[in-house]
């Protein structure tokens, strides 16, 4: 999740194939304004443990709610599971994940400062969307490089991310493996106390 947001726009493109221009508000310009935003509210430097601070990680949720589709990722990764569900037990199960992913991603985003992203291509088919970067992170003194790829999709006037692909490792993914594997081992019961209490940790 670190990698969610960066710092720097560098240069974009369009690939060749079945890719179209990017329309204003496309995708892409949504993530770049997305990380300007995240830009603004990163340069202010509260002290720890203060309001400030606790604003600050507060409008960082508000601004990722604004780019990440939590209710279509906590479908996704539930996969086949979710229909075995009642209502209640989905709108639990979403609102825990939801927070679940807001505490890693302001605790990684805050942590990792230091890097840059270059964007490289936008696909667009449909309202289906897939937008290709390069992420560039310096941590003590080193660089790494990283291809990070966002699946997109447009859900009304908006476009939102369902998807986060690491050097090739899907976020999604790895969730749905992980509570599919913890769900027939143990039980959805044990999933949502599992995550309960991750969230404890990263609260």
């Amino acid at each position: 999740m670190r990698r969610l947001l960066a710092l720097i726009v560098v240069t974009s493109s369009v690939l060749p194939s079945l890719a179209v221009a990017a329309p204003a508000g496309g995708p892409m310009a949504t993530l770049k304004q997305k990380n300007g935003d995240v830009n603004k509210l990163l340069a202010q430097k509260p002290e720890k443990d203060s309001p400030a601070e606790k604003k600050q990680k507060e409008d960082i949720k508000v601004l990722a709610a604004t780019l990440l589709d939590y209710s279509d990722m906590a479908k996704r990764s539930m996969a086949a599971h979710w229909d075995t569900l009642k209502p209640a037990q989905r709108d639990e199960f979403a609102t825990t994940f939801k927070q679940m992913l807001e505490n890693n991603y302001v605790k990684n985003l805050r942590s990792n400062l230091d890097y840059q992203i270059k964007y490289e291509a936008e696909e667009l088919v449909g309202e289906d969307a897939t937008v290709k970067t390069e992420v560039k992170v310096k941590t003590k003194g080193k660089s790494t490089d990283a291809e990070v790829v966002y699946k997109m999709h447009k859900v009304g006037d908006r476009w939102l991310v369902w998807d986060i692909i690491t050097d090739e490792v899907s976020l999604l993914r790895n969730y749905k493996n992980q509570f599919h594997r913890i769900i027939t081992e143990q039980g959805y019961d044990k999933l949502l106390e599992k995550m309960k209490s991750k969230l404890k940790e990263t609260a």
